[in-house]
């Protein structure tokens, strides 16, 4: 098993080293700009919370957005690179009930739309 899991290890990190961010802006940009904002300024979309500082930060946290489902509330989870991978595979069997409905199915792009995620830092 402790093989399994360092090749799994290593697959992701390869894959996060191969990853490019601008590609993934350009991704975000197609897909997932809609419903969530890059920036912690005023307007701006609402749907989802905002993505500053997300790679890192427990599920469902930004203070003031309130209209996490009860399912991501209560998901316990941590934004990391392996959990952003398998929720933006496929959102609803990563956390059933969320009210996440994109996917992003290609591992490429996945990869880097989180790569770009790493990008997005503010206060």
């Amino acid at each position: 098993i402790a093989s399994i899991l360092a090749l799994g290890l290593v697959t992701l990190s390869q894959a996060a080293s191969a990853a490019d961010a601008k590609n993934g802006k350009a991704v975000f940009d197609k897909l997932c700009v809609i419903c969530h904002a890059v920036s912690n300024a005023p307007g701006g979309p609402v749907t989802g919370p905002s993505l500053v500082n997300v790679v890192g930060r427990k599920a469902a946290s930004v203070p003031g957005f309130a209209l996490y489902s009860p399912a991501l509330k209560a998901s316990k989870l941590t934004w990391d690179v392996k959990t952003l991978d398998e929720f933006l595979t496929m959102p609803m069997k990563k956390v059933p009930g969320t009210m996440m409905p994109m996917m992003i199915p290609d591992p490429k792009e996945r990869g880097d739309v989180i790569a770009y995620l790493g990008t997005l830092k503010g206060k």
